[in-house]
Order: C-alpha cells, then structure tokens, then sequence
C-alpha cells in the first residue's frame, strides 16, 4: 500500500483581540505602537504548516519492560506506545506556525519584543494544528484522532532524543522549514510533532502523564502512565 506523505498550508488568520490579550497591551504604555508594528509585520508574513505521513507498524514489542513500536524499520520505545498496542496504523506529523520570522530583528523594537513575536507565532501553530486535525477527520478518516508527542510528559514517557526518528520516517522536514537542535527541540519554536491514531479502546492524553504545575495547555489532570 502506498504511504502517502502530504504537505497542508492552512490560512494564517490570526486575532488582534488574542494577541491582545496575551502580550497585556493596556500595559504597554508607549510601546503599544511597536507591538503593534510586530504584530502586523507577523501577519502578513507568516505560513503555518503541516507536514504528515501515513505510516504503518510492522511489529509491537515490549524492550525490558517498555512498550515499542518499529515503523519503516525504526524502532520506537517509550511508556506512552502502549497505547498503540492494537493500532497498526499511524499518521506521523509535524506542525509549525512557520519559519518566515525567525530572522526577525527584534532589536529595533521594546525588549519585550521576542514575546510579542512568540505570541503570534502560538497563533500560527494553533492554525496549523487545527488544519492537521480536519486533515485527520475528513480526509483520513478518524472520526477522534489521537496524538502521542516525543518528550510531551516525563522524561520517560516518550523521550524527546526519538523526534529525530521521527523526523526520519517523515522523510525529513526542510521543506517546511523545521530543523532540530543538538538537544532535539524543533525550529521554530512553536512546532509540534508526533503520531496521530485512531483506537476504539484507548482514550489517550499526553498531557494527563506530564507533573508539570500550572500548565496553560493543561487538558486532564496528572495520572501515572505504569
């Protein structure tokens, strides 16, 4: 069966009144101007993007008591791929607000600048996570699409040091502009990545096995995975 590898580039349609909010414009005083500026200069250029991958597990395994999955002859291991025990076929992604300001200069502007660029490039991401979703639904099929995300939770859930064997079943990422650091973030910033599913059994959150406190994105509460 061919794996079918697709490039989505979802509108850029951001909210002034969001952005607002975020960077706390009523107290900006006389940089509201600026923000503003960076705001503008954000949204004309800015080009959310999805990279995803249909892909297919050719064996489940569990490696000194951890759950795995090998895909293309990858082998992924982690306590989160326990999830996929029944699941034989994956949508690996990446999602990204865009690298069209990474060589802003924020220097000309209010030193609160690099905040004010990080608050519309969420927005761009959010864009293309939606787009990454629809995607999912309407055209995969995946009526409630599931993600597990390398290094979302603790550090053994599903280690961070895998998104570069997953960048290798996607067939690498530079058309879309992301790259990964020595210690394995991506760039840009705001990017995710990780492997949609669909499973009638498992009803799965990667943020209900992180301990972090006080997350903004916070969805379920903190349980232990095993």
């Amino acid at each position: 069966m061919e794996q079918k590898r697709r490039i989505l580039h979802p509108p850029f349609n951001p909210s002034l009144v969001e952005y607002k909010r975020s960077v706390r414009f009523e107290d900006l005083d006389d940089a509201q101007d600026e923000a503003l500026d960076v705001y503008q200069k954000a949204k004309d250029v800015l080009k959310p993007k999805v990279l995803i991958c249909e892909r297919f597990i050719t064996s489940h395994a569990i490696i000194e008591g951890i759950p795995s999955v090998t895909i293309d002859g990858v082998v992924f291991i982690g306590k989160a791929l326990r999830v996929l025990h029944n699941v034989h076929r994956v949508f690996a992604y990446v999602a990204t607000c865009g690298d069209e300001m990474e060589c802003f200069d924020v220097s000309q502007f209010d030193m609160l600048a690099p905040y004010w660029v990080d608050s519309i490039k969420q927005q761009g991401l959010r864009d293309a996570r939606l787009a990454l979703m629809a995607y999912c639904r309407q055209t995969c099929g995946i009526a409630k699409p599931k993600s597990l995300n390398p290094g979302s939770g603790n550090v053994d859930i599903w280690p961070i040091e895998q998104q570069q064997y997953l960048f290798e079943i996607l067939g690498g990422t530079q058309d879309i502009g992301v790259s990964l650091t020595e210690s394995f973030l991506m760039l840009p910033n705001k990017s995710i990545s990780g492997m949609i599913f669909a499973s009638p059994t498992e009803d799965y959150e990667s943020c209900a096995y992180c301990e972090k406190d006080g997350c903004y994105d916070r969805r379920v509460p903190f349980k232990d995975l095993m």
